[in-house]
């Protein structure tokens, strides 16, 4: 691939630099400058065709919105068209986030689309846009650096040693490098804007006069810029597992740590996981496995795994594993798009049987001699060791599984042709969208810092965007606000209150910045609401068809128990 040619990085409408680590705000001219989402481009032409039980197509688009008329990439997408034809509303484009998760042929866009309700899937023909550089569109990959001695990907995933952090960042540094060398032109053009402007594109050459949205995790952060810059071409917004716009772009004044830890998700997960365990107390040993001081027991659990791994056949899990990979895959597809996969009591199950191995079952809060399992049989916990093993082996599997399947995934690529294991996408579009540090000392810092109110997950959610420290990629024309946007239908803003992965603390930024807007809380753990409450599906269904809100903010409750307990 050619290599594309380097960009200076400047301050363009909205933007902010990161020089050497330090935060350049920017200047009056550079917020006077006019949105390239303005500059009219070609509209294309859509040719779908079937794919399955859905349709698809392709267009193309400018690379770069400066040049509307010069160089094009390629999006793909799918419709799945509405069911009612003769009483078609209009078009709702879906995104569910990421940032780069894809959409066509993806089992868990297609779970999405059958969460949002009958009568939506009835009115609205359905599309979801492969985001520019993703999935079936010109994918962007970050090929070895020429030149360079390869460096290993770091075998954990959260640092602790001098040695795990001097490796990581080595690897940082080389991933860069590659990015920057192999990925082409296209890696100057991956900012959520100029998804928000592919989108645009695709809504004019659907037919819709305006835009009809709902945006997930990620996805709502696409829908905040895309009102920032077409607010006269918005119909409805609703925005789901809601990102702050504010701290994961620039952060606010005074505020420069990385972008994870500004979002609030090292606390998110620490009070998640606290609030699942004082709910498995409070349901009792009957119901929950851990319960009788349920926090302890995890603790000790976890404790137990980092000073002495356990080997399950070719699967071992190791306390960082235990916490940062199936923890936080539990907490994060729990219920996912109303699917009843309940991750979180698999987790619990999982790590009762992890007790019972390391501890015994004459603990005095062992419970009962039977471990039920959702949807399984239940575990005779005198059962030899090597039957005890197998079954935490198929719980941790599933939990993978669960994550994998319903999680949006970067798509995988063999590490000698992508060093990001498909992750460019996703960085292409973070680290271009937020600032963050540029030294990478900063990063171990910060790491560091979490420690004080989230030792548990604190430094996870630093390292898993370091790459962003000094990203390659441009962001002349990233939007970074303003965010307080006047729409003449407000925004419908929904939330988990115990969302680990987008924290509710979005969802009442988002709220408090656009004029007139009304926030659905869901009592809830598991990342995003929908698909999890007939009382969420409702509000969006009056929303999206009629563009009605509700009078005011509502709460609502779940259509599943927590060890058979509401929240």
């Amino acid at each position: 691939m050619r290599n594309r040619p380097r960009h200076a990085l400047v301050a363009g409408f909205g933007a902010a630099v990161v020089i050497a680590g330090s935060v350049l705000l920017p200047t009056a001219a550079a917020e006077r400058r006019p949105a390239a989402a303005q500059i009219e481009a070609p509209v294309p032409e859509l040719d779908w065709a079937a794919c399955g039980a859905q349709q698809c197509a392709e267009a193309e688009v400018p690379l770069d919105y400066d040049e509307p008329d010069g160089a094009t990439t390629t999006i793909a997408m799918t419709k799945f068209p509405a069911t009612d034809a003769a009483g078609k509303v209009g078009t709702l484009f879906l995104n569910l986030g990421g940032p780069g998760a894809k959409a066509v042929g993806d089992p868990t866009f297609a779970l999405s689309v059958r969460s949002l309700g009958p009568e939506v899937r009835a009115k609205f023909d359905i599309v979801g846009i492969d985001p520019r550089g993703v999935g079936g569109s010109t994918p962007v990959t970050c090929a070895p650096a020429p030149g360079q001695e390869p460096v290993a990907r770091p075998a954990t995933m959260i640092p602790e040693t001098p040695a795990e952090v001097k490796a990581q960042l080595a690897f940082d540094d080389y991933l860069r490098a590659s990015c920057d060398k192999t990925a082409g032109p296209i890696l100057d053009h991956m900012s959520i804007a100029d998804v928000a402007r592919d989108m645009d594109l695709v809504r004019q050459a659907v037919g819709d006069e305006k835009l009809t949205y709902y945006g997930l995790s990620y996805g709502s952060l696409l829908g905040q810029t895309y009102a920032g810059l077409f607010p006269d071409r918005v119909r409805a917004l609703a925005l789901d597992g809601v990102v702050d716009p504010v701290a994961s772009t620039t952060g606010r004044e005074g505020d420069d740590r990385p972008v994870g830890v500004r979002m609030g998700r090292p606390e998110a997960m620490e009070r998640a996981l606290a609030t699942v365990l004082a709910h498995c107390d409070k349901a009792g040993i009957l119901r929950c496995p851990l319960a009788g001081k349920a926090m302890q027991r995890w603790q000790r659990v976890h404790d137990s795994l980092a000073e002495k791994p356990l080997a399950l056949g070719p699967l071992t899990i190791d306390g960082r594993s235990f916490r940062g990979l199936y923890t936080v895959n539990a907490f994060q597809v729990d219920h996912m798009g109303g699917y009843p996969i309940p991750t979180i009591e698999l987790l619990a199950a999982a790590t009762k049987l992890i007790e019972v191995l390391r501890f015994g079952i004459s603990d005095p809060a062992a419970g009962p001699g039977q471990l039920k399992v959702p949807g399984q049989s239940a575990i005779d916990l005198s059962a030899p060791r090597s039957v005890l093993e197998e079954r935490l082996a198929g719980l941790l599997t599933e939990i993978r599984k669960a994550a994998s399947d319903r999680a949006p995934q970067p798509a995988p690529a063999p590490a000698d042709e992508d060093v990001a294991a498909g992750q460019a996408g996703m960085f292409g579009a973070l680290c271009t969208d937020s600032v963050n540090p540029g030294d990478p000392a900063a990063w171990a810092q910060a790491a560091e810092d979490t420690k004080a109110k989230a030792p548990r997950f604190g430094p996870l959610m630093v390292w898993v965007f370091s790459p962003c420290a000094g990203w390659p990629g441009s962001s002349a024309d990233a939007y970074r606000g303003p965010f307080g946007t006047s729409l003449d239908t407000p925004p419908l803003i929904i939330g988990n209150s115990l969302d680990a992965a987008t924290p509710i603390g979005g969802a009442h930024a988002a709220k408090d910045l656009l004029p007139g807007s009304r926030l659905v809380t869901l009592d809830a753990w598991g990342h995003t609401a929908i698909g999890k409450s007939g009382c969420v599906t409702k509000h969006v269904e009056s929303y999206l068809l009629r563009q009605q809100l509700p009078g005011g903010d509502q709460r609502c409750a779940t259509d599943y128990t927590l060890f058979g307990l509401r929240n």
